[in-house]
């Protein structure tokens, strides 16, 4: 059985980054616990609303940002444990294409042994889910996973800018522990 996992928000973390990005350009102090939603570009920091989306951009289009992130806490062990149960594993992300060699450098350089990923845009994880034929998904960006929802068992990973989301047909873990759990419980069951 196949699970797509999203990378960023759960198996790599890019809110230090992008925290210290912030703080550089615009000397705001901001860590990824208080943020309060999804989408960066609606932070509100007392800065410039239109500069910051355009600075924004241009931080998430540096691959430089994805070579120095940091593995979400229990990710390699959650992984690992999948992997242990007998579950086959996939990134789905929406990272853009030209961040492929990069993604699949930091994901061997951190021991999570993915068998492929699946670069698409966001919106359109849940046709990658269907074409693979996933059994389950775990993501952060709450709509999302609602998308995922509608063509195999979807997951949404608890993160502080997430959590004020209301899901329609998603289902919360609380942590990589919970997810394993859940997802070696619905390998049991299948």
């Amino acid at each position: 059985m196949l699970i797509g996992l999203d990378l960023d928000g759960v198996v790599c973390d890019l809110g230090p980054g992008v925290a210290a990005r912030i703080a550089d350009r615009y000397g705001v102090a901001s860590h990824p616990d208080t943020w309060r939603t999804y989408d960066l570009r609606e932070l509100e920091l007392g800065v410039p609303q239109a500069p910051f989306k355009a600075f924004l951009d241009g931080v998430f289009a540096d691959p430089a940002l994805y070579e120095a992130a940091v593995v979400a806490d229990g990710a390699v062990a959650g992984v690992e444990r999948l992997l242990d149960a007998g579950w086959r594993l996939v990134g789905i992300t929406a990272r853009p294409a030209y961040l492929a060699e990069i993604t699949t450098a930091w994901l061997t350089a951190h021991g999570l042994a993915l068998e492929a990923v699946h670069h698409t845009t966001v919106g359109a994880k849940a046709a990658v889910a269907e074409r693979l034929g996933v059994a389950a998904t775990v993501e952060d960006n709450p709509r999302e996973a609602d998308q995922l929802a509608k063509v195999c068992e979807s997951w949404l990973i608890d993160r502080p800018y997430n959590r004020d989301y209301p899901l329609e047909r998603a289902r919360r873990l609380r942590s990589w522990d919970d997810a394993v759990g859940r997802l070696c419980q619905l390998r049991l069951f299948a």
